[in-house]
């Protein structure tokens, strides 16, 4: 987990791509055309294979390993292949740490993958980041591995990262491991990975996946809580994911006194697909369990757009114009001019004005006021932070 495989010391977003590699690029743009066309109901290429990570010519390193601490309620199907046995189906609560390897030409915000996700395509651990190796654990044994962990990490704290829709346990523990590097975040991290299907036409079995799985997350959440020894505990989350963040802090609030601290540093909601008038009536009762909650919006996520469509038109917390979410307490960033995906939803991942403004928040606890690139805009009486982009680019 974390740092126990070292941290390369060069500066993540300096990071430059081999000559003659374009496959990542080519990869994150074509994923993202399939996917859209998907929602349309067409059906196209399903995933990857994945390679073992080894070295080039000569003995030189290409990869950089990242151990990623998991917890998944995922069925355990056997199945090889980029998810190395986890399967779409729901399962048993369990734990454990995924390899994950990263080439020594990655570039921070980008996904390296082939450019086509066809059975027999195989990653390169020159060009991609891919998911190697996976190793269950007892909850227990997890538990004194994750102690261990924090006890060498830079600093003392957990990140915890809960994916979205469409999103297979591979693509999960390689979004996860891109994440922490490119965030430079110094502790160390945990993905919870809940049984999406990974098919862009499985939205409506997701959402149900979703809801199933946010006892497992509370249960996660209290284990590192009253076991790990961190002295803070960040949650980060994407899309749907946010819907089970939602119930599962619904149910860790339940019982607390009115004075207990918070067990959460900062909550970190990316572009959530949850009905913004939900979100809005949640969020007070739920923000005494972290000191801060955030929430990244766009008007370009064509993801959201879709979700509304899917929900009857009522907007989705993840979008912003006219009806931008604000709550008192919480910041609100409005993403939209610095989006760097195709379609607008893995901006959290894949901008580097994103990824920066993340970093900064979770490495010096900065709110927005005191982060740089950020513009107070006040709308009938509504207050949030508009991201953007850096001077120059």
């Amino acid at each position: 987990m974390g740092d126990r495989q070292g941290r390369p010391a060069r500066d993540p977003t300096r990071r430059q791509r081999p000559r003659g590699s374009v496959g990542g690029m080519i990869g994150d743009r074509t994923r993202m055309k399939l996917q859209l066309a998907l929602l349309s109901g067409l059906v196209l290429f399903p995933g990857c294979m994945a390679a073992p990570a080894g070295t080039g010519k000569d003995g030189e390193d290409v990869a950089t390993r990242v151990e990623v601490g998991y917890a998944t309620d995922r069925a355990r199907d056997g199945e090889d292949g980029t998810n190395l046995g986890f399967g779409k189906g729901r399962g048993d609560l369990a734990f454990g740490i995924a390899g994950v390897s990263v080439p020594a030409g990655h570039v921070a915000g980008r996904l390296e993958a082939p450019p086509f996700r066809a059975p027999a395509a195989l990653g390169d651990p020159r060009w991609h980041v891919y998911l190697d190796s996976v190793r269950p654990m007892p909850r227990e044994a997890f538990a004194v591995d994750l102690r261990r962990a924090l006890g060498q990490a830079r600093r003392n704290e957990i990140l915890v990262f809960v994916h979205g829709y469409n999103t297979d346990f591979g693509l999960a523990m390689r979004r996860s491991a891109q994440l922490w590097l490119d965030l430079d975040f110094a502790g160390v991290l945990v993905a919870f990975s809940w049984p999406s299907a990974g098919r862009p036409t499985s939205y409506l079995r997701d959402q149900n996946n979703a809801d199933w799985a946010a006892p497992d997350l509370a249960a996660t959440l209290r284990l590192l809580v009253d076991e790990s020894g961190a002295d803070r505990i960040h949650l980060f989350v994407h899309s749907m994911g946010s819907r089970i963040l939602f119930d599962a802090l619904d149910e860790l609030a339940r019982g607390r006194a009115a004075g207990d601290p918070p067990p959460f540093a900062e909550v970190i909601f990316a572009a959530p697909d949850v009905d913004a008038g939900i979100f809005v009536a949640s969020a007070p009762r739920l923000q005494p369990l972290a000191n801060r909650f955030t929430l990244y919006a766009s008007d370009s996520d064509m993801a959201m757009i879709a979700a509304r469509h899917r929900a009857g038109g009522h907007p989705r917390a993840g979008e912003s114009g006219a009806a931008i979410v604000v709550v008192p307490g919480m910041d609100t960033v409005d993403a939209s001019a610095v989006r760097d995906d195709l379609f607008g939803h893995e901006y959290f991942g894949e901008s580097r004005p994103v990824l920066e403004d993340i970093g900064l928040l979770l490495r010096d606890g900065a709110g927005a006021g005191d982060r740089p690139h950020m513009l107070r805009v006040s709308v009938h009486g509504r207050s949030y932070w508009r991201l953007l982009p850096p001077s120059g680019s």
